[in-house]
């Protein structure tokens, strides 16, 4: 068995504010950097697939015109880019590549269930999503 290394990521929230809190209405980034070049489309569908896996289907359908923005506004990644996802309550979630600011999503319902790509129930990587929260 082999391990291929996609992307380093980093978790942060608001001070003092406990990972169990992750899915509150908290600040709460998360930075990927990319070992590997990925197109939009190929990231758009991983993250797609993720959130049919951790939300549930009702609230897929809220969020579906919200996620159409965020799914837009991905573009491809070489190796080294970084993708950072930023929740910050009243304001949204912001996307940005390599620092640059791509679009906000509005709400804090919103963000509960994007994270879950990677800190949900069934994230991307199990030991990840772990190790990312502390546990």
């Amino acid at each position: 068995m082999s391990i291929i290394k996609v992307y380093d990521a980093r978790l942060h929230l608001g001070a003092g504010e406990p990972p169990s809190k992750v899915f509150a209405d908290i600040p709460v980034r998360l930075q990927l950097t990319y070992h590997r070049g990925f197109t939009a489309a190929e990231i758009v569908q991983g993250g797609d697939t993720l959130l049919a896996r951790n939300v549930k289907a009702e609230t897929l359908a809220a969020l579906r015109g919200r996620l159409e923005l965020i799914n837009r506004a991905y573009r491809d990644v070489r190796e080294g880019d970084s993708y950072t996802l930023t929740y910050v309550p009243g304001k949204g979630t912001t996307l940005r590549l390599n620092g640059s600011p791509l679009v906000t999503i509005p709400g804090q319902d919103f963000a509960a269930a994007y994270f879950r790509i990677w800190l949900g129930d069934d994230p991307i990587s199990e030991s990840m999503r772990d190790a990312l929260l502390g546990r």
